[in-house]
C-alpha cells in the first residue's frame, strides 16, 4: 500500500484542527481594538484571555480519545470566558468539536448522559445572564443550538458506524455459514463415497477369492469371477479418485498459497487501515514454522484482531507478542479496549473464540482467552512443534 492511500491516523488530525484553532483565537484576539472592547461592553483582554482560549482549543486535540475529559476542560474555558466577559473568539468552536466528540466515541447510554447534561447546564447558563442582564433573550436558543446540533451529529455518527459494523459482522457470518454447510457436505459425501469404495473392494475380494477356487474346476464360473473381479476393482478406483478429489481444495484454492507469519505484516497494515493502532513483538529467533502450524498461527493472530476491530470499541490499540521457543511457539495478542469482555462473552464462547481454540486444540497446544485486570481483552496460544 502506498503512502498516498494510507488513512491519515485521527490523533493527526485533532492535533491540527486544535493547533488551527489556537493560532486563529489568538489571531482574533489579536485583532481586537480597545474602542470597539469599550463599546461592546467588553473586559480588556489579558492573560486570563490566553487561558480561556487554551482551555477551549488544546482538549480538542484529545477529544477522540477522552471524550469526557476533553468536554469537561472545554466546559471550564467556556465558562471562565463568558463569566469574565471577554470578547468572543473562534475558540468558541471547540465545543462543536467535542460534543461531536462525545455523540461519536462514548457508548450511547453514557452519551446520551453526559451530553444532554452539559449541553443542560450551559444552556441553564446563559438563561441565567438574560435575568442578570448580561446576555441577549436570543443566546441561549444560539447555546442549546450550537452544543446540540454537533452532539446529535456524532450520535447519528455512531449509529451509523454500529449498522455499517452489523452488516458486516451478518455478511461474515453467512459467509462462514456458507463454508461450514459446504464442508458438511463434502462429508457428507465423502462419507458416501466412502462405502462405495468399502462395498466395490469387497465384492472384488470376494470375487478374486471365487475365481482362484474354480480354477480347472470350472473355468467358465472362474472366468466370470475374475471379471467381477476386475469390474469392481475398475469402479472402487474410481470411486476412491472421486473421494481423494472431494478430500482436496478446489482448484482456485490450491492455485492460491496458504497465509503465515510472512504475510503478518500486511495483516498489520490493514488493520491499521481500518482504524486500529497494532504493535507486534518478537521474542527468540524466527524459524520456519511447519506449514500447518505456521497457517493456524496466522488465523489465531487474524481472528484476534478482527475481534478487536468487532467489539472492543473505537480509538483502541492492540498488541501482538510472538515468543519462538525450541519446542513451539507461544502467541499473545492483547487490546486495552473499553468493550472487548463484555462484548464477546465468556472466554469458550463466540464463533470466533471457537475457531482459535479449536485451532490450538488440533496442533495439541493449549488456548486462553477472557478479559484482563484494568481492562482491555486478551488470547493467548501455544502451539508445539517438532523442530528436527
Amino acid at each position: 500500500m502506498t503512502t498516498a492511500t494510507r488513512r491519515i491516523p485521527t490523533w493527526a488530525i485533532d492535533t491540527l484542527l486544535a493547533v488551527i484553532l489556537t493560532i486563529g483565537a489568538l489571531v482574533d484576539l489579536g485583532e481586537i481594538n480597545s474602542e470597539a472592547v469599550d463599546a461592546l461592553g467588553y473586559r480588556t483582554p489579558d492573560g486570563f484571555t490566553i487561558v480561556a482560549i487554551l482551555l477551549q482549543t488544546i482538549p480538542v486535540a484529545f477529544r477522540r480519545r477522552f471524550p469526557t475529559a476533553a468536554l469537561l476542560v472545554v466546559s471550564v474555558g467556556f465558562f471562565f470566558d463568558r463569566n469574565l466577559n471577554y470578547p468572543s473568539t473562534i475558540a468558541i468552536f471547540g465545543l462543536l468539536f467535542v460534543f461531536h466528540a462525545v455523540g461519536s466515541e462514548l457508548p450511547r447510554k453514557r452519551a446520551l448522559i453526559t451530553g444532554w447534561t452539559a449541553i443542560t447546564l450551559m444552556t441553564a447558563f446563559t438563561i441565567s445572564g438574560v435575568f442578570a442582564d448580561f446576555v441577549s433573550i436570543a443566546t441561549p436558543l444560539l447555546v442549546f443550538i450550537f452544543t446540540s446540533f454537533p452532539f446529535i451529529l456524532g450520535l447519528e455518527s455512531r449509529a451509523r458506524r454500529t449498522a455499517e459494523s452489523e452488516l458486516a459482522l451478518r455478511a461474515q457470518q453467512l459467509e462462514f455459514d456458507k463454508a461450514d454447510a459446504v464442508r458438511q457436505e463434502r462429508a457428507r459425501i465423502a462419507r458416501e463415497l466412502h462405502d462405495v469404495v468399502a462395498h466395490e473392494m469387497t465384492v472384488s475380494t470376494i470375487q478374486a477369492a471365487a475365481a482362484g477356487r474354480l480354477i480347472g474346476r470350472n473355468d467358465e464360473e472362474a472366468r466370470k469371477a475374475a471379471w467381477e473381479a476386475e469390474r469392481a476393482g475398475h469402479e472402487g478406483l474410481v470411486e476412491l479418485r472421486r473421494l481423494l478429489g472431494m478430500l482436496r481444495t478446489d482448484d482456485s484454492v490450491t492455485r492460491t498459497p496458504q497465509p503465515g507469519l510472512t504475510q503478518l505484516a500486511a495483516l498489520v497494515n490493514q488493520m491499521k487501515d481500518t482504524g486500529l493502532d497494532v504493535a507486534v513483538e518478537t521474542d527468540g529467533e524466527p524459524r520456519t514454522l511447519p506449514p500447518g502450524m505456521d497457517l493456524s498461527a496466522y488465523r489465531i493472530i487474524q481472528e484476534s484482531l478482527t475481534n478487536v476491530l468487532k467489539h472492543a470499541g473505537s480509538g483502541v490499540s492492540a498488541t501482538v507478542a510472538i515468543s519462538y521457543r525450541p519446542d513451539g511457539i507461544e502467541i499473545t495478542v492483547t487490546d486495552d479496549g473499553r468493550g472487548a469482555a463484555g462484548s464477546i462473552g465468556k472466554p469458550n464462547t463466540g464463533h470466533g473464540l471457537i475457531s482459535m481454540q479449536e485451532r490450538a486444540t488440533m496442533l495439541r497446544g493449549t488456548f486462553e482467552a477472557g478479559p484482563q485486570r484494568g481492562g482491555g481483552f486478551r488470547v493467548k496460544a501455544s502451539l508445539p512443534c517438532d523442530i528436527r
